[in-house]
């Protein structure tokens, strides 16, 4: 589901196209009573805190000596460390004028820390830890990401399918340890507390809570996963498959009923669906574990070979147009090359008026939507990953056909266009970044791949239409060195040129694209947030009202919104800067957003938790200028953009920072 800030418009209005308020606020009326926030001033007078283990990131490199946990505290502290490998450990400290030190693994009785892993930090009053079991609402939380010089392998429960390699299920499968215990982490943890999601009492290995969590956290279609699948579920051809969101989710307003009366709002009555942009997005993460880490998840290469089929399942083959006349009469011209808009779990295409498009004023399909550019990431990545896959023909053909129509035959609707030099882009300079960093992971071991875009016209190799699409972002920018108001727009464009100036580093337009992405960075990281807007350093990126000034507020008469999605993109976006330039601005920029992400940030928790889930936005409730409220809303895209966005930054810094 896209919820996209769209550059295609003068003033803001809600669009539910790639993180959007209007549906954001949608989101927040149906979870209602159920999620009411927890409203926890943070301030700086805390009992405990853990920020100053912050102080310098959250990663920390292998073997470069023990991880040093400091906080703040009055009191004796209880300090617990929780891997990503299962095991956890506890160590009582007694703070000294306010301040306490204690490391990992020296301090703990620990072995020796010599795997890449996530390091959960909680720490208590000692006083209230009993047996060992923490109190619900920890007094504070931190992550610290250790990573050699391979990367490591971020947390992904939230969307497992907790089976293993040999086929064993839930807890037969070889990770459940694992899988039970970073769970039972999260639903005890601080941030669950304050997104009113915690259970005090949840275990994983209980009956009723694994329900739950299937239910009420999990995105993966555990449904179906266990049936036969030598015969497909209609367009469904393979296993793996991320729901939209979880499926208690679903509903009269957001979904049509089976039995045709929007009254019966049993769950039951509500199929759920996947969105062929977020189902892409959940892919490229998986995919980029894909660096030299075994992962936690066994069974890792079978999901991307399978989520990759049925995204593939999504595009649409033949020379029809697969569009209806939408709820205003407008009928959209998509054609061969182009992706069903989403699937239902049946193997079902969502099409207008079904699934989210029951609502007619979710629009997230028109004039050319926010669907193909990041399908066709997807599969660059896919072909980018596992180039001697016996899927590669297949992912060939869906790739050629997808930039046909994107660079070529979708000009019939209005959504290929061309710059003032002549150089062709896909919708907006937002949606061709998407797409141009599918033609980029594609390039990357197909370089001389010939496209057969115009027949007109003689085939052009990857290399070329690569290098035309990067000038096509150049030609875009603005003056004031933007694409767009909106972040998440100007972030990908960003990378895309980064991305495209490495690869093609011998190229004489190499850095044009370079000096264009650290340019428009650049502006963006100058540009001010109003000191009454927010109270806090603000790491994060907003809407860019003016040359100069950025704003968290993105309605008139509002208060202050964090959209984390947009965070990722934008780690991401500085990772690669980083990588290619060796500015070390934008891994200072990069590294302060993911330490927020683990800890940095008014609440003390996990905003990037032990799931591996990200939640999706936080408000600022009061107009303070520090957010505080949370919402049990992690969704797909904060998900894999954050998780993405950090695997980059990781690679950045061993391409920079090489380990001896």
């Amino acid at each position: 589901m896209s919820r996209y800030l769209s550059s295609s418009e003068g003033t803001w209005t809600p669009r539910l196209t790639n993180n959007h308020v209007g549906f954001l606020c949608k989101l927040a009326a149906m979870l209602a009573l159920a999620l009411l926030p927890l409203q926890a001033r943070c301030s700086d007078d805390a009992p405990i805190s853990l920020k100053p283990t912050l102080t310098d990131g959250a990663l920390h490199r292998l073997n470069s000596g023990p991880v040093e946990i400091r906080g703040t505290a009055s009191a004796p502290v209880m300090v617990r460390v929780t891997t990503s490998n299962g095991a956890h450990w506890l160590a009582k400290v007694t703070p000294e004028n306010g301040t306490f030190l204690v490391r990992f693994p020296d301090d703990f009785g620990a072995n020796a820390l010599d795997a890449p892993c996530s390091l959960f930090i909680d720490a208590a009053p000692a006083e209230s830890v009993h047996d060992g079991v923490f109190p619900g609402n920890s007094s504070s939380e931190a992550t610290l990401l250790v990573y050699s010089k391979n990367g490591m392998d971020l947390a992904s429960a939230f969307t497992d399918n907790f089976r293993d390699r040999m086929g064993n299920a839930d807890k037969a499968c070889k990770q459940w340890p694992i899988l039970r215990t970073l769970t039972n982490l999260y639903m005890h943890s601080r941030g669950a507390a304050l997104a009113k999601s915690g259970n005090p009492s949840f275990d994983l290995d209980m009956p009723g809570d694994f329900t739950w969590f299937k239910n009420n956290l999990s995105l993966y279609d555990f449904n179906n996963r266990d049936r036969d699948w030598t015969n497909p579920l209609q367009h469904r051809v393979a296993r793996t498959f991320w729901q939209g969101v979880w499926p208690t989710w679903f509903n009269s307003s957001n979904d049509n009923p089976l039995d045709g009366n929007p009254k019966n709002e049993n769950h039951s009555n509500y199929l759920p669906y996947s969105f062929s942009n977020d189902f892409a997005d959940l892919l490229i993460m998986y995919l980029s574990k894909r660096n030299g880490i075994v992962p936690m998840n066994d069974d890792i290469s079978t999901i991307c070979s399978e989520g990759a089929r049925n995204l593939m399942a999504m595009q649409h083959r033949d020379a029809t147009n697969f569009a209806l006349k939408d709820s205003l009469g407008k009928r959209e011209t998509y054609t061969a090359g182009a992706f069903h808009y989403g699937m239902f779990t049946t193997g079902a295409f969502m099409t207008e008026g079904v699934g989210w498009f029951t609502n007619p004023a979710f629009r997230d399909y028109e004039s050319g939507g926010v669907l193909n550019g990041r399908v066709i990431w997807a599969l660059g990545e896919s072909l980018r990953r596992y180039p001697n896959s016996p899927d590669v023909p297949q992912l060939k053909q869906a790739i050629a056909l997808g930039l046909k129509f994107c660079l070529h035959d979708g000009a019939s609707g209005g959504y290929v266009k061309r710059t003032a030099a002549g150089h062709v882009y896909w919708r907006d300079a937002g949606e061709h970044a998407y797409l141009l960093l599918g033609m980029l992971g594609a390039a990357a071991v197909a370089p001389q791949w010939k496209m057969a875009l115009d027949p007109a016209k003689q085939p052009s190799p990857l290399t070329s239409l690569c290098a035309d699409s990067l000038d096509a972002l150049v030609d875009l920018e603005q003056p004031s060195h933007q694409w767009s108001q909106y972040p998440n727009v100007d972030a990908m464009a960003i990378a895309a040129l980064a991305e495209g100036a490495a690869l093609f580093a011998d190229s004489l337009r190499a850095n044009a694209w370079k000096q264009a992405a650290m340019r428009a960075a650049d502006a963006w990281m100058q540009a001010k947030i109003d000191a009454s807007e927010r109270r806090e350093p603000s790491v994060h990126f907003g809407l860019r009202v003016s040359p100069d000034k950025i704003t968290n507020i993105w309605s008139a008469g509002g208060k202050t919104q964090l959209f984390y999605y947009q965070t990722g993109h934008w780690i991401h976006a500085l990772a690669d800067l980083y990588a290619l330039t060796g500015e070390p601005r934008y891994r200072r920029r990069a590294e302060a957003m993911t330490a927020y992400l683990c800890g940095d940030n008014p609440f003390r928790a996990r905003l990037f938790n032990e799931m591996g889930g990200v939640y999706n936005w936080s408000d600022d409730t009061d107009g303070d200028g520090i957010e505080d409220m949370l919402k049990q809303d992690m969704y797909p895209e904060s998900t894999a953009f954050c998780q993405i966005g950090i695997s980059h930054l990781i690679n950045a810094i061993n391409l920079r920072s090489p380990h001896k």
